[in-house]
C-alpha cells in the first residue's frame, strides 16, 4: 500500500492533530469522510461532516462536501476556487462563496 492510498481504518483525529489537517472531505459513502493531512498521509474517519465542523470550528465548509483548514489556504484561485497547500483545489458553493466574501 503506498503512502498516497488511504488507510480503510476508522479512527478518530486527536485535537493536537488538528493543525496538520488540510482537508476533510466526503467520500459519499455515509457516514465516512477522507481526512488529508499536510505530510501527505490520508485516513478514512467515520462521522459526518457536521460533526467535524462542531469539532474543529476554525476550519469552513466550502460546498456541502468539504471542510479545509483556513491555515493552509495559499491562494484564492479564481473566483470560486481555493487552493490549499499540498496544490489541492477545491471550489466553494454558489451559496457558500457569496457568504465567505460578502
Amino acid at each position: 500500500m503506498s503512502s498516497n492510498t488511504p488507510r480503510r481504518k476508522t479512527r478518530v483525529i486527536k485535537l493536537a492533530e488538528h493543525q496538520n489537517i488540510l482537508y476533510i472531505k466526503h467520500l459519499g459513502q455515509e457516514p465516512y469522510n477522507e481526512v488529508k493531512f499536510d505530510c501527505g498521509k490520508k485516513l478514512i474517519v467515520s462521522y459526518s461532516l457536521s460533526y467535524w465542523q462542531s469539532v474543529f470550528q476554525d476550519f469552513q465548509r466550502i460546498n456541502k462536501g468539504v471542510l479545509i483548514n483556513p491555515q493552509k489556504v495559499i491562494s484564492q484561485q479564481g473566483v470560486q476556487e481555493v487552493e490549499l497547500a499540498d496544490n489541492s483545489k477545491f471550489t466553494y458553493s454558489r451559496r457558500k462563496h457569496k457568504t465567505a466574501f460578502s
